[in-house]
């Protein structure tokens, strides 16, 4: 995400946020020992820098480097920084960032979406039924609900990239004019395994302080 109002070329690009002209404009949302939306930020920069599902290492040097420069920042990126103009620079999972556009437009910030083309990460929110639940038959209905056309497409409302959305799309049934809303994206997203995702954690949790201190 990026304030257009504040800054003049908006990055398109892992390797655009090591310009010069973003000094002290780049922030993350949250630590990624603990944000997963920083966590993937940190993951996608790795696959921008060589490493791969199985090596998060190019990722954490990668913000070592943008933090020596002086570009990255350590604030976390909230509507609230974006607003006061402390990270103009934000990111972010592209639905919350394609959010704010919508939340800044009121407030006259100008806020631009954009995927990086050289780190493309996606990562599903899983959805799960207490075996404890007090009325499991309605949480089944309301499981049901969420992978309807209507559910998805509420998601597709807030820029989520709903599971079924190539389905519906080739059904007819997702709401095109939230479709043509979607940030654009180029290629396919690929997913890490469990054991992948454990090991990128513990690297992260051991060299992560050290990189950007």
């Amino acid at each position: 995400g990026c304030d257009a109002a504040r800054i003049t070329t908006c990055p398109e690009t892992f390797a655009d946020l090591l310009k010069p002209e973003y000094k002290g404009k780049v922030a993350l949302n949250g630590n990624p020992t603990k944000s997963g939306s920083a966590f993937g930020g940190v993951y996608a920069a790795a696959l921008a820098n060589k490493g791969s599902f199985g090596d998060i290492q190019p990722g954490i040097d990668y913000f070592g480097k943008l933090k020596k420069s002086g570009n990255f920042i350590p604030v976390e990126s909230t509507p609230a920084t974006v607003e006061k103009g402390e990270t103009p620079i934000s990111i972010d999972w592209d639905y919350l960032n394609a959010g704010y556009a919508d939340q800044f437009k009121s407030k006259g910030v100008d806020w631009k979406v954009s995927v990086p083309k050289d780190g493309v990460y996606a990562q599903y929110y899983s959805q799960a039924i207490n075996k404890d639940a007090p009325n499991p038959a309605a949480a089944r209905l309301w499981m049901e609900y969420l992978y309807s056309a209507e559910g998805q497409n509420l998601w597709l409302k807030g820029y989520a990239r709903p599971v079924l959305l190539p389905a519906m799309t080739a059904d007819g049934t997702a709401d095109k004019t939230f479709v043509a809303k979607l940030p654009a994206v180029e290629g396919t997203p690929a997913f890490p395994s469990s054991e992948e995702l454990d090991k990128a954690k513990a690297t992260l949790s051991e060299n992560w302080d050290k990189a950007v201190s």
